[in-house]
């Protein structure tokens, strides 16, 4: 039996608390594509509660009823139906870079049984993960520069949900789906489940336009065993102490984070906290930082961002607010000098929320100040910072969640201070909140990379002021290309050419006066083309088919 899974009722998830001083505009970024668990997620909003804790509140995703179906199988998605249906999509949105694609447990579980060889097992999951990257080579054929997240699966719970509705067992509803495969273990499946991951795991380390993050031992993470297991292998654990990726595949995930409809739980489908911690997780290891711009900057990791405060007293912690009559100040360095082009048209800093005492100066206002190198005697943080003067400043307009602890805002910068950064030397923010009394809360600083605050730029003229290299454009083709491209620099002379992903990583730089540069080394994608010449700076998007 393919189809395994029955539409249940479903409830509408909450959304997080979100939170504008200044309008934005949402903007699709993500198609979510697949079977139930797209189904689930789509019904829950989880990637844009996700987004929007994440600081991305103006990163929205998009899917229906057609793409994200309910019992979908893999071949569903090789027949032209779907695929004409995901290439309108697309094509109805272009801002779209990833599919995020939920599919392939459909097929496993419904074709396989306990009673199989290593041969079978081998075989069934062969001709499973063919089908599905027949699927992500479709997709990737419609767009270059699409990436295809293949979202995964983590451990189910057949037999404790099962078993607890005893004497009834027989009635629940995937008890025919746990029968057809032979009533296996939460070991016997969850290998299996294990073992065709790293299939496609090792599919998509071959793969620079495919991401997955094989994460089966999740919900015993992040949810534990706080009440003991019902049935063999008994037991319980608290939540952030099983290992992760795998945690312990003799144990289901927790009955508590399974889709629960009141008069019974779902074996195979997760609750939307379920769901929300898995994008969550996506979201860290990958997102986050993709759906930032043409480039970003993590804050220094040493003396060179903390804070200061109104009685001159300096700590690495991201303080900002006021307590007792002591005000205080973030202090935030970027380098800048890396940055491709020496006009930034906008700007954004994210935040992380780490703690909070008293009111929260969030509600408030947000200052910013900036110079290019350092406020004060040397760019460490200093007591002087506090009064010091900017090049420029203003307000930022704070965007992202206020949900709690954990939670990213988003400041987005005013053009005057947008158009300071550049890559001339080092960036130096100073932020404060100074209608802020009685609270002071705290930012995540730079110790941990995926938690550091994170300064996004996006290329162009700025309004604020047009530099002598503004009016100048940068011609380069054939683009898209497969390989050689020519650069028409208007007579300027090239003096080195780097080309970069979307991430803003450096991947090609030529020190060189020739105007041509070869590209098919790199895979087909969208990458920043980033020419210095004897004149300035030029930039241009390319696409490598």
């Amino acid at each position: 039996m393919k189809r395994l899974f029955t539409c249940f009722l479903v409830s509408l998830l909450a959304t997080q608390t979100s939170f504008a001083q200044c309008s934005e505009t949402d903007e699709h970024k993500v198609l979510l594509v697949g079977d139930s668990w797209a189904f689930f997620m789509t019904v829950d909003g989880t990637l844009n509660n996700v987004f929007e804790k994440w600081g991305h509140s103006d990163k929205t995703f998009y899917s229906n009823i057609t793409i994200a179906e309910n019992g979908a199988v893999t071949d569903d998605f090789l027949t032209q139906a779907k695929q004409d249906e995901i290439v309108a999509r697309l094509d109805e949105f272009p801002s779209i870079e990833v599919v995020h694609l939920s599919i392939g447990g459909n097929d496993v579980l419904g074709d396989w049984h306990i009673s199989f060889t290593p041969q079978q097992n081998d075989s069934l999951k062969a001709v499973v993960a063919d089908r599905l990257f027949q699927v992500i080579d479709f997709i990737k054929s419609i767009n270059p520069s699409i990436r295809v997240v293949w979202s995964g699966y983590v451990y189910p719970n057949f037999e404790e949900v099962i078993e607890s509705a005893a004497p009834f067992q027989s009635s629940h509803p995937f008890y025919g789906t746990w029968q057809g495969m032979g009533f296996p273990t939460f070991l016997q499946i969850n290998n299996l489940l294990n073992e065709f991951s790293t299939d496609v795991e090792n599919y998509a380390d071959s793969d620079p336009r495919v991401d997955f993050f094989k994460i089966p031992g999740l919900m015993q993470y992040t949810h534990g065993q706080t009440s003991p297991l019902g049935v063999a292998p008994g037991g319980s654990y608290p939540a952030y102490t099983q290992p992760m990726p795998y945690g312990d595949p003799a144990y289901p995930s927790p009955k508590t984070s399974m889709r629960d409809y009141g008069l019974t739980r779902d074996c195979f489908h997760l609750s939307p906290r379920g769901y929300f911690d898995l994008i969550e997780y996506q979201t860290r290891k990958f997102y986050h930082k993709f759906l930032m711009h043409d480039a970003y900057f993590l804050s220094e990791n040493n003396t060179q961002t903390g804070s200061v405060s109104s009685t001159a007293n300096i700590s690495s912690g991201l303080k900002l607010g006021e307590n007792a009559g002591e005000k205080f100040s973030s202090v935030l360095s970027f380098n800048t000098t890396t940055l491709a082009d020496s006009t930034v048209s906008k700007a954004s800093i994210f935040l992380r929320r780490e703690s909070l005492t008293g009111n929260n100066p969030i509600d408030g206002t947000f200052e910013v100040k900036v110079v290019n190198g350092n406020f004060g005697a040397t760019i460490d943080v200093e007591a002087s910072d506090y009064t010091a003067i900017g090049t420029a400043s203003g307000t930022a307009c704070r965007n992202g969640s206020n949900g709690g602890d954990g939670h990213w805002i988003r400041l987005d910068l005013p053009e005057q201070v947008a158009y300071q950064i550049t890559n001339n030397s080092a960036t130096q923010f100073i932020i404060s909140t100074p209608d802020a009394s009685g609270g002071v809360v705290t930012f995540s600083n730079s110790s941990d990379p995926e938690f550091a605050p994170v300064l996004d730029v996006q290329y162009g003229n700025n309004t604020f002021s047009v530099t002598e290299n503004s009016t100048q454009e940068l011609n380069v083709y054939p683009n898209p290309t497969t390989g050689l491209v020519t650069l028409d620099t208007k007579g300027k002379i090239v003096q080195s050419i780097d080309v970069l992903d979307l991430l803003g990583k450096t991947l090609m730089h030529l020190e060189t006066k020739t105007n041509t540069v070869d590209i098919s080394s790199l895979p087909a994608g969208t990458y920043i083309m980033n020419i210095t010449t004897d004149d300035g700076k030029l930039s241009q998007r390319i696409v490598k088919l």
